[in-house]
C-alpha cells in the first residue's frame, strides 16, 4: 500500500495515532468523554499491510484547511479534516525528498484549521480551539491544552 499516493489523491487511513512512510502505525488512545481531551494509552505497533490482511483499514476523504512550510526543517506541514466533521489529520511532509514522514489521525479530535512551528514543536490547533502539540521526530510524543 502506498499510503504517500492515498494522501496526494485526498484519502488518509482511519487510525486514531500515527501512521509513518513505511507503514508502521503507533495507537494514541484519548478520551473524549470528559470537558477536556486527554491522552490515556498510547497502543501497540501494527502496520497497514496487518488491516489490509484483516480488512480493516477504511479511509477518509480529506480537506485541507491549511499548510505551512519550515524552510529550516525541510518540511511541509498540512493539516485539516475528513469526511466526519469530528475528524482530524495533521501529515508532514519532506520538501528535500518529496515524501511523507508521518500522518496524524483522528476521528474525534475536529478538523486542524492551523499551525505552528516552535523548536522542534509542531502546534496545530482545531476548531474548538483545543492547541495539539507534537513533536517533529517523535509524533507520538503529544500534548493537548
Amino acid at each position: 500500500m502506498d499510503i504517500y499516493k492515498e494522501w496526494k489523491n485526498g484519502r488518509l487511513p482511519i487510525i486514531n495515532g500515527i501512521v509513518y512512510e513505511n507503514g508502521l502505525i503507533e495507537w494514541i488512545n484519548i478520551d473524549y468523554d470528559s470537558n477536556y481531551r486527554r491522552i490515556i494509552n498510547r497502543g501497540s505497533n501494527l502496520s497497514i499491510n496487518d488491516l489490509i490482511s484483516k480488512s480493516e483499514l477504511h479511509f477518509s476523504a480529506i480537506s485541507t484547511c491549511y499548510q505551512a512550510e519550515n524552510k529550516t526543517k525541510g518540511v511541509t506541514l498540512y493539516c485539516g479534516g475528513g469526511s466526519y466533521g469530528s475528524e482530524g489529520y495533521v501529515v508532514l511532509e519532506s520538501n528535500v525528498e518529496s515524501k511523507l514522514i508521518w500522518i496524524a489521525f483522528f476521528e474525534e479530535s475536529n478538523p486542524f484549521e492551523k499551525i505552528e512551528f516552535i523548536n522542534d514543536k509542531i502546534i496545530v490547533y482545531n476548531n474548538l480551539r483545543e492547541k495539539w502539540s507534537f513533536d517533529l521526530k517523535n509524533p507520538t510524543n503529544l500534548s493537548i491544552t
